[in-house]
């Protein structure tokens, strides 16, 4: 009796693509929690086991949706000779990101998962929050900080935004960024 071997499936790119369209439209339609891989399948017209095949939940397909998104948000910071204003102008790039459509649904589902699904936080966290953080600190760090100082300074930089995006929404004023930022910076001392 011969044993046949199948070679295991490969995406279809083009499914693939349909699918994250699909998760990334009906996550700003209605949003997490009234996200179902059904209505998914539907849209992006393929099966759900299509979907399960490739995302074991619905919790991975938005963590993987997010951190293909996640590009447009993760920008170094610039490295000009005044850092104050180079890690300004990044922080206000930073809610005008979030403050979209797009950005604060990406940010409410990163808090969301954070709370509920540690498997997925560490993905989000490991793909978006932490190079986020990273990008503040090392540029304190090479402008001369020590290294306490600059992971607190990033810590409150991109903690003060993050929070006050998610408490006032879209509403959030990008100045207001700056303004976080300079004082906590003008609290360091920076050489």
């Amino acid at each position: 009796m011969a044993v046949t071997v199948t070679a295991p499936r490969r995406r279809s790119e083009r499914s693939r693509r349909a699918i994250v369209t699909a998760t990334r439209e009906l996550l700003l339609d209605r949003g997490f929690d009234r996200l179902t891989i059904e209505a998914v399948a539907a849209r992006a017209g393929v099966g759900k086991q299509t979907i399960y095949r490739w995302w074991p939940s619905r919790h991975a397909l938005v963590a993987d949706v997010i951190l293909e998104d996640a590009d447009r948000i993760l920008r170094p910071v610039a490295s000009g000779t005044d850092v104050t204003a180079d890690v300004s102008a990044w922080a206000v790039d930073l809610a005008a990101a979030l403050t979209t459509a797009r950005g604060n649904a990406m940010l409410r589902f990163l808090t969301t998962a954070g709370m509920e699904h540690p498997d997925t936080a560490a993905r989000l966290n490991a793909g978006f929050s932490t190079p986020l953080h990273d990008t503040v600190r090392n540029r304190l760090l090479d402008h001369g900080c020590d290294n306490d100082a600059a992971r607190d300074a990033a810590d409150a930089i991109v903690g003060g935004i993050v929070y006050a995006v998610l408490t006032e929404g879209r509403a959030f004023p990008r100045r207001r960024a700056e303004s976080i930022t300079r004082t906590v910076i003008g609290g360091l001392r920076v050489p």
